[in-house]
């Protein structure tokens, strides 16, 4: 299954600069209630998750971090309609910060809002100040993959890897698009290319033996 995680861990640079310190500690606390929040989220723990992130929404509601992350929680626990205003709100707070457009691209691809979802995460990498472009992008493929757009998922997967080669995967989703398109020769070529992310990693080197199996049964068929 695919996953499209939410990018929501650091401070928000809006509470910095001339702030003063005391809405700096504010800012400090809830980024790491947010964080807090998050984690026990993953865990599974839903009541904690909710009050860590109750508490840094009480301490910063103009966050779009906190905002996000709230709105992540309630997409989890089923209450899409709320996870919408936490997440519509926090794009109007940082309408051009690409944590949050690639955030929001995320939310309306777990949604099926695949074309309005691929918009966002395209927009999230002309921000020149998003360190997590190649994420974006791999999220843009992860996503019009599963609509069957293969050509465009290939291309948004192999600009993930220019900016960040270690992007394991994105190689992953590669070497499956190029088998199911029955293109092995081309899965080989990116095998080799990627060589030493593919040892290093079990998932990878499992789709590497495929890959050399067909193409070693289709050698023998062709002779």
């Amino acid at each position: 299954m695919v996953f499209l995680f939410l990018q929501s861990c650091h401070h928000d640079l809006d509470f910095k600069g001339n702030a003063s310190p005391s809405i700096q500690r504010q800012a400090e606390a809830a980024s790491y209630n947010t964080q807090l929040g998050l984690a026990y989220l993953q865990e599974g723990q839903r009541p904690r998750a909710k009050q860590k992130l109750l508490k840094a929404y009480e301490q910063a509601p103009d966050s779009p971090n906190v905002n996000a992350a709230m709105g992540f929680f309630f997409e989890k626990t089923g209450d899409v309609k709320k996870a919408t205003e936490f997440f519509d709100k926090a794009l109007a707070l940082a309408p051009h910060d690409g944590i949050q457009l690639n955030n929001y691209g995320a939310f309306l691809c777990r949604q099926k809002h695949y074309a309005d979802a691929e918009s966002y995460f395209l927009q999230a990498v002309k921000d020149v100040h998003y360190v997590n472009s190649a994420g974006a992008y791999e999220n843009a493929g992860l996503c019009v993959a599963q609509i069957a757009e293969y050509k465009k998922a290939i291309h948004y997967f192999k600009k993930a890897l220019k900016q960040d080669p270690s992007r394991k995967q994105s190689i992953a989703e590669l070497l499956r698009i190029e088998m199911k398109l029955d293109q092995p020769g081309k899965a080989l070529a990116l095998v080799k290319q990627y060589d030493e992310q593919i040892k290093n990693d079990h998932q990878l080197t499992s789709l590497a033996m495929e890959v050399t199996h067909r193409n070693r049964k289709n050698d023998t068929e062709i002779n």
